[in-house]
């Protein structure tokens, strides 16, 4: 009985205490830390085809090393900001529940307020300190929401054109490019720990970002308000495979051989994420080797080769074949099909031996097949472009034609024949 009252009276106690704190919390100016107020922001990175017992997993943590955080009134006026990094000392990013927090001081309550979000691999300054092509905000949102614009280096005058006779400015490959998000919604939630995010609904529009209005959240008064912004990746990555068929050059190919670029009016993306398609970027591969396979079944990495001609010599005997290989990145892939004011993508290989054009296709159309690796998740065209970031395609060629190309994701392959030669 005595222990019975004394477990009676511990529990009242206990419920008492959480009861003062409860009516503390909502005070209106208790400013203690147990009484959170203002607008808590995390973030997450989900929006991409890594699947977790069904879910897309979340690769903030792991992926991303700076977030620049804007937060914009009702009149689309900068009210807040704050811009958060890893570095040698730290990474803030990497821990798990990592928010940046807006006091009601910064973001009062009772309004509606538009975050915007951009994001980088590194730190932007230290990347800015680097070789290379980078990403800018070429235009500060600090007078309106609508200004913010991230521009990806290249050249400020033409570096030649193209066959219809579009000015081309390329974009420096002497290093690999930064890898770049941008803010695709907003949700507003309930406090999240050791719980999953509410769903981010699919982009309903094949060709757009979500709007403006999607990035809003309403600040509470007396309590804390939370959400959390979803981002999207807009650097690609394309890995490339050359093979010949053809008996008489199948020893002879060579990394060296070829020219290989995309063409792709991608150069800068406006404050929701759209593409601007002023200038017809020219990208190249940071990247280039050649790999010999051996009758013996060995491999090796060749040196760069550019015989003058395609002519064996003593050199190839015991090599079974040789393939060509490239790495490349570009800025955000966007499929225009139906979208009548831009153009497609274009991968280009040229065989510098002859000058003539191996491939030339339409690259966004062809990746997109990439979808159906993921049939299960019914991804449109467009969504699997932004949701997808690795890509690999491998062309086998029949002299100085391409005769088919298989796209692959992870363990799926789709082998494509070109009938008409790619033209």
């Amino acid at each position: 009985m005595i222990c019975s009252i004394r477990h009676f009276a511990v529990r009242f106690i206990s419920l008492a205490a959480v009861s003062l704190a409860m009516t503390a919390c909502n005070a209106m100016h208790d400013d203690r830390p147990d009484c959170p107020e203002g607008l808590y922001v995390r973030f997450v990175y989900d929006y991409n085809t890594v699947q977790t017992n069904g879910i897309s997993a979340d690769l903030f943590n792991d992926h991303v090393g700076h977030v620049q955080l804007y937060v914009f009134d009702g009149e689309g006026r900068l009210v807040a900001s704050r811009s958060v990094s890893n570095d040698d000392m730290s990474s803030p990013l990497a821990e798990h529940g990592f928010n940046i927090h807006f006091t009601t001081d910064e973001v009062p309550a009772g309004q509606s307020y538009r975050l915007q979000a951009i994001a980088l691999n590194k730190d932007w300054d230290a990347a800015l300190a680097t070789d290379g092509a980078k990403y800018r905000v070429s235009a500060s949102p600090g007078d309106h929401e609508n200004n913010l614009i991230v521009s990806l280096d290249h050249a400020l005058e033409p570096g030649g054109q193209n066959e219809q006779g579009t000015p081309l400015y390329p974009v420096s490959a002497s290093q690999p490019l930064d890898i770049f998000w941008h803010t695709l919604t907003v949700v507003a939630h309930d406090p999240v720990d050791n719980a999953a995010v509410p769903p981010v609904d699919r982009t309903p529009r094949r060709f757009a970002a979500y709007p403006a209005a999607e990035h809003r959240v309403v600040v509470e008064h007396e309590k804390a308000t939370y959400a959390t912004v979803s981002l999207i990746r807009d650097t690609k990555h394309l890995t490339i495979g050359l093979h010949q068929t053809d008996e008489q050059y199948k020893k002879e190919i060579s990394a060296d051989h070829f020219d290989v670029t995309i063409e792709d009016a991608n150069c800068c993306v406006d404050h929701a994420n759209n593409v601007n398609n002023h200038h017809l970027l020219s990208y190249s591969p940071y990247a280039s080797w050649t790999v010999r396979l051996n009758d013996d079944g060995t491999t090796e990495i060749e040196n760069p080769r550019m015989p003058a001609s395609r002519a064996e010599d003593d050199a190839d005997t015991g090599v079974a074949e040789r393939q060509a290989h490239y790495n490349m990145m570009f800025n955000r892939l966007m499929l225009n099909d139906e979208n009548s004011d831009a153009s497609n993508a274009r991968l280009l290989i040229r065989d510098r031996l002859t000058g003539k054009t191996v491939v030339d296709l339409n690259l966004p159309h062809y990746l997109s097949m990439g979808r159906d690796a993921y049939a299960i998740q019914n991804y449109s065209h467009q969504e699997y472009l932004d949701r997808e970031h690795d890509y690999h395609l491998d062309f086998f060629l029949q002299g100085d034609k391409w005769v088919a190309m298989e796209i692959h994701v992870l363990s799926w392959s789709k082998r494509i024949q070109n009938v008409d030669f790619g033209r």
